[in-house]
């Protein structure tokens, strides 16, 4: 369903039409369906909240950043030499086992990855200049600081000795939903919410919009309403692991 179709929709049932205009552009519904649509995303790991990230870093490289990152579950590497996956470690325990800053160690094929922090404090920090080891746990535009807001990423050990693609394997957010008019073409930011299961993802954007309003009652309705939904698409993600797992096995 086309997501201008699915705000017009949402409008609809809400009675919300302020936050409509007369041509079908946003006006504030938005808001709420990219709320319902996160929400729904992180109330679920079926198959399609996975996705895999893949990036390729050059010899030297050892930190991997990307947008709309839930959790990571694997990483991988490759080259034209095949493929492995890297160990989990923690920040800490690449610290111990790697005594010189990162940027110092010998390179080689990478072994481990670490969820690699980029906050820096205060978060309008705009410089390390003189200072020490900084830039092994944060990455970020120095030009303008808030940019690390959005990135999550990893860190890999050694650092590479040649180019490798890195795929990040995890949970993802949604795409932002969006539709803007250009004279009379439409261009719209579409998602599985959107593609496959748009009553629910409309279901989740008036949940939200109770809620915000205060309207305790008529978003215990709604979450009521959601939650069967939601569960059904979790019974089918359940059925097919099983399958899975009995494929599998010594």
């Amino acid at each position: 369903m086309d997501y201008k179709d699915v705000r017009i929709k949402f409008v609809e049932l809400s009675g919300r039409y302020d936050l409509m205009k007369s041509t079908y552009e946003d006006d504030g519904a938005d808001f709420f369906l990219n709320a319902g649509q996160r929400y729904l995303d992180r109330l679920l790991d079926i198959k399609k909240m996975w996705a895999r990230y893949p990036v390729i870093m050059t010899a030297g490289e050892y930190i991997a950043k990307a947008v709309d990152i839930r959790a990571i579950k694997d990483v991988w590497i490759g080259n034209v030499d095949g493929r492995s996956q890297l160990e989990p470690a923690t920040i800490q325990q690449l610290r111990d086992e790697y005594s010189e800053e990162f940027a110092s160690e010998t390179q080689g094929t990478p072994k481990y990855y670490a969820p690699c922090i980029f906050r820096p404090a205060p978060d309008t920090l705009a410089s390390t200049t003189g200072m020490y080891d900084v830039s092994d746990l944060l990455l970020y535009d120095a030009t303008s600081p808030a940019k690390h807001f959005n990135y999550n990423g990893i860190l890999i050990m050694p650092p590479p000795d040649g180019t490798y693609t890195v795929t990040i394997w995890g949970l993802f957010y949604s795409p932002t939903l969006t539709a803007t008019l250009s004279g009379s073409t439409w261009t719209q930011v579409k998602s599985y919410w959107t593609e496959v299961h748009p009553e629910i993802l409309i279901e989740a954007a008036l949940y939200k919009l109770e809620g915000f309003y205060r309207n305790t009652e008529g978003a215990k309705d709604y979450k009521v309403a959601l939650l069967d939904d939601v569960t059904g698409l979790d019974h089918d993600s359940v059925e097919e692991d099983l399958v899975g797992d009995s494929q599998m096995g010594g």
